[in-house]
């Protein structure tokens, strides 16, 4: 079937539909109202009709425009999340594994050489204790904790102390520090320290899967076998 054929067709097809239309009861209610009309109410019909039959025409474009621009807005949002993902994981894998936290005995015994170090008077020192950690550490991600009690320290003995307290290792982190005027000595300070053990999880083991041999080095194998013997 040639172009020609095809445009026959189709205003055969169009002059048959037109002809349905003007035998409808329908049609012919709307052409006597239409022609019951003044001039002016006419016109303005005619220039109704034709705003509504290019709004539905300008609506299907449209609606593939309006469908697109939100197409497009959802791709740009999840190649924005995929490049902040992509972002979050290598900083991640940039940061250092952190040590398992030492035992509650090692970490006594760096307290102790600390405070040996600090060079304190056996009246500054009033103990050590074992605690459960602290309230803003999860009991599933802690240790445990040690309290230190120390009297009588100057400023400069208070932050010396606390500093080589914080960085015995970077699993032990001081969760608080309360420091209270010396009732004998105002000028010297009286000083808790609170350390807390973390527990830090083990790095996941991931064993490397076992190579399967080819199948074409396994038949150039077994052919150069069969040559040999």
């Amino acid at each position: 079937m040639n172009l020609e054929d095809l445009k026959d067709k189709l205003s055969t097809e169009l002059r048959a539909t037109w002809d349905r239309i003007q035998e409808s009861g329908t049609y012919n209610q709307m052409r006597d109202r239409y022609e019951n009309m003044t001039p002016a109410m006419q016109q303005l019909t005619m220039y109704g009709g034709i705003a509504v039959v290019t709004l539905m025409v300008l609506s299907v474009p449209y609606g593939y425009f309006m469908g697109s621009s939100e197409a497009v807005g959802e791709f740009e949002g999840k190649r924005m999340t995929i490049r902040e993902l992509l972002k979050v994981s290598r900083e991640a894998a940039e940061v250092p594994a952190i040590p398992p936290a030492p035992s509650m005995d090692m970490l006594r015994a760096n307290i102790d050489s600390t405070i040996k170090g600090a060079n304190l008077l056996p009246e500054q020192i009033k103990g050590t204790q074992t605690t459960m950690g602290s309230n803003l550490i999860p009991s599933n991600l802690s240790e445990g904790g040690l309290q230190i009690q120390l009297a009588k320290l100057n400023l400069r003995q208070v932050v010396d102390i606390g500093y080589k307290f914080s960085n015995i290792s970077p699993s032990v982190k001081m969760s608080d520090m309360v420091m209270t005027a010396n009732r004998e000595d105002n000028r010297y300070f009286d000083v808790v320290y609170k350390l807390v053990a973390l527990a830090v999880p083990a790095p996941p083991v991931i064993q490397a899967e076992p190579e399967t041999p080819k199948k074409g080095f396994n038949r150039n194998r077994k052919s150069r076998a069969e040559s040999e013997e």
